[in-house]
């Protein structure tokens, strides 16, 4: 398999959300360590983006044993796109991809990831992404073929567009996990009612 670097990314404010998205539990566990261990299932170098919220995600990190690397954004309220531009410019030369995945996407799964992988490797693409209904995105697996055009991302602009203007060359892959993300309070709280009223049937 090709050197990949996984980067969780979460250095915004969360502002809809009122506090630290990424460290709202889910059966007592913060979203963010369910996306670190989704990552580790495709590379042990794990790393998380943060801004905003550093302080908090530092001292749970070290807490709760993340085995992560934190990289601390400087520019972060700048937007997505630099973010991203940030991250590659700082990982870029030691890796041939790098894996993408949001704090807020609770569904997602190590089982996910690992398809993810399979699909990327199998077809040597510019990249491998999650196929939704009407658009395609994170997780995506993006190769250094296209590490230039990610450094020169900036502004509100993640890589959605960029994955848009691209989408003949890179391989989609539809995970219904996908879907589901955390915004707001209600929807950790519709989440967390959706899993118990799951738990009920078994």
């Amino acid at each position: 398999m090709k050197k990949i670097a996984a980067v969780v990314l979460a250095a915004g404010r969360s502002s809809r959300f009122g506090s630290c998205k990424a460290l709202a539990l889910i059966n007592d566990r913060p979203l963010i360590e369910s996306a670190i261990e989704a990552a580790k299932t495709a590379t042990p170098d794990v790393f998380v983006a943060t801004g905003y919220w550093h302080n908090e995600l530092a001292q749970a990190a070290q807490d709760n044993a993340w085995n992560a690397r934190l990289l601390f954004i400087e520019n972060w309220q700048s937007g997505m796109g630099d973010v991203i531009a940030s991250v590659t410019n700082t990982l870029g030369d030691d890796y041939e991809a790098i894996l993408f995945l949001l704090a807020d996407q609770p569904a997602i799964t190590g089982d996910n990831i690992a398809l993810l992988c399979q699909v990327y490797e199998r077809h040597n693409s510019d990249a491998a992404c999650c196929q939704y209904p009407d658009t395609i995105g994170v997780p995506a697996i993006i190769s250094a073929n296209v590490f230039s055009e990610l450094k020169a991302l900036q502004g509100d602009h993640g890589a959605k567009a960029l994955l848009m203007d691209k989408a003949h060359l890179i391989d989609k892959l539809v995970l219904d996990q996908c879907n589901i993300d955390i915004d707001t309070q209600e929807d950790l709280d519709n989440y967390v009612h959706y899993l118990n009223n799951m738990s009920s049937y078994w």
